[in-house]
């Protein structure tokens, strides 16, 4: 369950570059674009030239055949194996052989992902190319590969270009510095640079300057905070606690999405703040601060997919014209039953003593009350709100193998820390409560019901069959309640 809520927020942004880059190519088809002169005779001489070492052979070979065949748009589908060829080759040549192709490879793909007479497809896959290569693989999933590291300033080029780059050129070149980052990189002049470019990219600025669409800007923010967090250091481009700074001054922007303050807070938790001085105390508070504005974002969530819910409902005829069609009948079931839609477009009418059969109709269909009868909808709720007290407990107690946490920086001894080290306590109580109230669900039985037969459904929506034990309205209670709480540990008075 872990890698599920971990995977949700990637798994979103990544839809939703991909869904922006899928409409560009789309729009950009119309124009036309060249593509080069394919020599298949060279087909079947690639292990004498690869193996060769020789310059001039190999960029013969990459420019009228190996890599020609990424410009034409006919061969669009078959670009994830022509990456995977190459990065299959890259760590199967060694010594002069090998340095010789990553040279020439990256000068041609490079070539490709700046040119605007390259189809949009063969420019992104060619830049994700660079990002990905090696010179030397893993086989343990606990060991990084080898990155090939002369690709870090061409990537990097690509983010900080003035010039006109599509910004899903930059943003797959960011995607490639974030890998290389992750997986290490040792240079310590190419670490700063590329740390550099990573806060950049925070900043709104840099979306203006490169003309980064609104839509993908939040992927692009991601992305870099993940770059950030994976030095592990709370330290900025100029030392300090530069870093740490900003992620603070990020998971204390409202205006931010929660995604982005999430990914932020987490990569707190995985700091090395040994020795690193601190106003721990305001970074609590700060914490706490979080916890308490999830709870706000995750209740309008919830209230959203309600909406959604009962509109796709509505859509595939499941008791959707219910409360239309149902005319006298859906009034009744509101009236007389009580728990009716009424004249509810929506279709979230129960049949009642005036309900016809488009009163049933909505009934059954629509949900109850305003409630979430898709499974999925409901275990992803679950496991938003799950992973966004994750985030933030990780920041409070750190990581086994990361960094020590928040609370451990307080001091005991010190009567405004401990006040500080006694909140994340309570603030770690109230997350693991929510754990609790997830697995058993509510303890007087929340809004659950039979329905006289062998099914439950929820008054707040939890679907017939569901292992989940909690409905949209229970969850969105339980919210409430902690938002209330996290208010008290703040010392703020306010419903």
């Amino acid at each position: 369950m872990k890698t599920l809520r971990l995977n949700l927020t990637t798994a979103k942004k990544s839809l939703v570059a991909a869904c922006c880059l899928f409409l560009f190519v789309g729009a950009a088809f119309a124009q036309e674009y060249k593509e080069a002169n394919v020599d298949e005779s060279l087909k079947d001489q690639k292990a004498t030239v690869l193996a060769s070492a020789d310059s001039e052979q190999i960029k013969n070979f990459l420019s009228k055949y190996y890599l020609a065949r990424w410009t034409v748009p006919g061969n669009m589908r078959e670009l994830h194996k022509y990456r995977e060829e190459v990065e299959k080759d890259a760590v199967e040549l060694s010594g002069d052989a090998q340095k010789t192709f990553l040279k020439e490879v990256v000068n041609q793909l490079k070539s490709y992902a700046g040119s605007a007479k390259c189809f949009p497809a063969c420019r992104y896959n060619a830049v994700l190319t660079i990002g990905s290569l090696n010179v030397k693989a893993s086989t343990d999933r606990n060991v990084p590969p080898k990155t090939y590291a002369e690709a870090e300033s061409v990537l990097n080029a690509i983010v900080k270009s003035d010039k006109e780059v599509p910004d899903y050129v930059r943003y797959g070149a960011l995607i490639g510095l974030v890998r290389h980052a992750q997986c290490g990189i040792e240079d310590e002049k190419a670490r700063a640079a590329i740390k550099s470019t990573f806060a950049q990219v925070l900043d709104p600025k840099y979306a203006e300057a490169h003309n980064v669409r609104d839509e993908i800007f939040e992927c692009f923010q991601e992305s870099a905070i993940a770059g950030l967090a994976s030095f592990k250091s709370p330290e900025g481009t100029k030392g300090g606690t530069g870093t740490l700074d900003l992620f603070r001054k990020m998971i204390e922007n409202k205006d931010s999405a929660f995604e982005l303050r999430c990914t932020a807070v987490k990569a707190i938790g995985d700091m090395k703040l040994e020795g690193v001085k601190y106003d721990y105390v305001a970074l609590s508070r700060s914490l706490v601060t979080l916890a308490r504005d999830f709870c706000v974002e995750e209740s309008a969530y919830i209230d959203s997919e309600i909406v959604r819910d009962q509109v796709k409902s509505a859509a595939g005829g499941m008791g959707g014209m219910g409360g239309m069609s149902g005319g006298p009948g859906g009034m009744g079931g509101s009236m007389s039953g009580g728990l009716g839609g009424g004249m509810d477009m929506m279709g979230g009418g129960m049949p009642g003593m005036g309900g016809g059969p488009g009163g049933m109709s909505g009934g059954m269909g629509g949900g109850m009350g305003g409630g979430i009868q898709n499974q999925k909808t409901m275990e992803a709720i679950v496991a938003r709100v799950q992973y966004g007290f994750e985030c933030i407990q990780t920041a409070i107690k750190g990581k086994k193998d990361g960094g020590e946490g928040v609370l451990a920086k307080l001091d005991a001894n010190d009567e405004k820390q401990a006040d500080s080290a006694q909140m994340l306590k309570d603030a770690l109580d109230e997350f693991k409560s929510t754990n609790e109230f997830i697995a058993e669900g509510p303890k007087n039985g929340g809004n659950m019901m039979s329905m006289g037969v062998s099914m439950d459904m929820g008054y707040g929506g939890a679907a017939m069959g569901s292992n989940i034990k909690v409905d949209a309205s229970s969850m969105k209670d339980h919210l409430l309640e902690k938002k209330l709480k996290f208010n008290e540990l703040l010392g703020i008075d306010s419903y």
